[in-house]
């Protein structure tokens, strides 16, 4: 008797509690049954599925496109044995060379450029270290020694003309003069770019990594012509494009904005602004008024 009254008063229920027991187990049950059986009374829209299924089909598409497009680039072009020197235009998108990469083959052996070695290939832009080693077993370079004396003598009487004029030289020019790898006629051309031309050959020396030897191989090859600079007009110039200039500075630029405020600049009155002497003479022939 003492153990059920023990009992009851620990682990038993009165009637509102269990009342409110049922109820929850009820409610339980409900949702148990709704959750087993809402998927079976539910059928997808069967547009729904058809667009999932489209967009699979596209998706599997692509893929198959693109791989298909891949395996055709690596697999592209007839490989046959070719000399560098004399091989047409049509012979390299044959070979599987795009038509842009093969008229900058064809221009740059027309500026008198001569294959002979196959490592020459890679100098033209537009073939991959890839796209070489698949042409460079077919490389068959003939009787280079006739044509390079020809050139060589030819040049020897024609020094003064043959000379490359730098202001409006282009990369592939460039690659032509002797010592001028890509990384040297990037930088060539990214320099006269910031100056807006070069004004004398001693200015190349100012080129980021330029040794004197290879300063002094350059001038050899090299002329110069001034009219080809691009000038600035003082007056009009906006800080910042002047401040861009190599031969003008922040403080420079600071100043002469400055002094612009009491009246336009003439050639007579830029000198009171440079202040430096060496410092007017580079900087004048990029400046109008």
């Amino acid at each position: 008797m003492l153990l059920r009254n023990f009992l009851n008063s620990y682990f038993g229920f009165n009637k509102q509690q269990r009342n409110g027991l049922y109820v929850l187990c009820s409610i339980s049950l409900f949702l148990l049954i709704v959750r087993l059986v809402y998927p079976l009374l539910i059928t997808p829209d069967s547009i729904q599925l058809a667009n999932i299924a489209l967009v699979e089909e596209e998706i599997d598409a692509k893929r198959s496109y693109a791989l298909e497009s891949k395996n055709n680039y690596e697999t592209a072009g007839t490989l046959f044995p070719f000399d560098p020197n004399t091989i047409t235009k049509g012979d390299l998108i044959k070979l599987g060379l795009k038509e842009r990469t093969a008229e900058t083959f064809v221009k740059f052996r027309n500026r008198g450029f001569i294959f002979k070695q196959k490592e020459d290939l890679q100098k033209i832009y537009g073939i991959s270290p890839k796209l070489y080693s698949k042409l460079e077993p077919y490389i068959l370079i003939k009787n280079t020694n006739a044509v390079s004396n020809k050139k060589e003598n030819s040049e020897k009487k024609n020094s003064v003309s043959k000379k490359l004029e730098l202001n409006s030289a282009d990369s592939l020019a460039l690659l032509e003069l002797q010592g001028v790898g890509p990384g040297y006629a990037k930088r060539i051309l990214k320099y006269r770019t910031l100056l807006g031309g070069f004004n004398s050959i001693t200015q190349v020396k100012e080129i980021y990594g330029m040794s004197d030897e290879l300063y002094e191989l350059i001038a050899a090859q090299c002329t110069i012509n001034p009219s080809f600079i691009k000038k600035i007009n003082i007056n009009t110039v906006d800080f910042k494009t002047l401040n861009k200039h190599p031969y003008i500075d922040y403080e420079l630029t600071k100043r002469i904005f400055t002094l612009k405020k009491n009246g336009k600049f003439t050639e007579e009155n830029i000198d009171a602004a440079i202040e430096d002497d060496e410092l007017i003479r580079k900087i004048k022939p990029y400046l109008e008024y």
